[in-house]
């Protein structure tokens, strides 16, 4: 039971999972089910710094078998000389897993699961879902999992195909937010990872990603009130502008602080890097996502 999503964007991918395994329906615990490919150089941010070949795996179902077609496909595709070819290794290593298996569990009992994943390099990227050995790419939003019907939902009313990248990652955000709190074995942790066609990739801060859920729980409660008010007609144009800017400056306020509260996290590592690090400690500028930016990065004064 789970809930695992990808988005595409013109900048890139994003792929999102929950940690919450139910096993044989009578305990849960929490274990990753987000890889992201190579995971690059030590450290929390597994980031990427090159435009070659990354990946991003996440799915439902049977847990060592994901495993194994994870590997599969990851290890297939590292043999691709360019985008095109490394998708094609690995979706062909996902039917000859299937292939493989097939033959070697007794007819109808070999698993069937739902792989959601991307690939990126030289500048593109493509997302796919394997439904079993059966693989489609996805040119804007797919998900799966025991709460694929709410996230499908969710996507359909707040997907665009021009959003940005970093709105699909608040998107991925929310739809997990909501699984995690509606649909019975969907839950722990969020995990995010991006995709850039270009720059850097990895898997996005963890901590940012409580504080930005966090923050869209708050948001999304005053949401309705908004709607109400919105076809309350017993209310005059000032009246409703007034209710209007009163929760704007909610939204500001909550966002003020939740900013201040990732800076305040920022600085904690911070701190700690230069305990664990002494003399030879670099502070590293972050972008976004909680990503290492490369030194020659045009985006080196983003806000963070």
């Amino acid at each position: 039971m789970t809930i695992v999503a990808g988005f595409r964007s013109d900048q890139g991918l994003v792929l999102c999972a929950d940690t919450q395994e139910t096993v044989s329906n009578l305990s849960k615990r929490n274990v990753p089910k987000l890889i992201f490919e190579p995971t690059g150089r030590l450290g929390t941010t597994q980031a990427l710094h090159t435009d070659d070949l990354a990946a991003a795996f996440c799915g439902a179902g049977d847990g060592p078998f994901l495993d194994m077609l994870v590997r599969e496909a990851w290890e297939a595709a590292q043999r691709g000389t360019n985008l095109e070819n490394a998708c094609a290794r690995a979706t062909k290593a996902i039917k000859q897993t299937y292939r493989e298996y097939g033959e070697i569990y007794q007819p109808g009992s070999c698993p069937i699961v739902d792989l959601v994943f991307g690939l990126k390099m030289h500048g593109n990227s493509k997302l796919f879902i394997a439904n079993g050995p059966v693989i489609n790419e996805k040119t804007e939003y797919i998900s799966a999992g025991a709460g694929f019907y709410l996230a499908d939902f969710l996507s359909d009313r707040m997907y665009k195909p021009y959003l940005p990248l970093n709105a699909c990652v608040i998107l991925a955000a929310y739809v997990l937010f909501q699984a995690k709190e509606h649909v019975d074995g969907c839950g722990g942790q969020s995990h995010i990872a991006v995709l850039r066609n270009e720059g850097v990739s990895g898997r996005v801060d963890s901590r940012r990603i409580e504080l930005v859920t966090k923050l869209l729980q708050s948001a999304d409660r005053e949401i309705g009130g908004i709607l109400l008010d919105a076809a309350d007609f017993s209310h005059d144009d000032k009246q409703f502008r007034k209710l209007g800017t009163a929760s704007i400056d909610l939204f500001s306020a909550l966002r003020n602080a939740t900013m201040k509260e990732i800076e305040a996290a920022r600085n904690s590592w911070i701190a700690v890097g230069k305990i664990l690090g002494g003399s030879d400690y670099k502070e590293e500028p972050l972008d976004e996502f909680g990503l290492p930016m490369p030194s020659d990065s045009p985006t080196q004064g983003a806000q963070r």
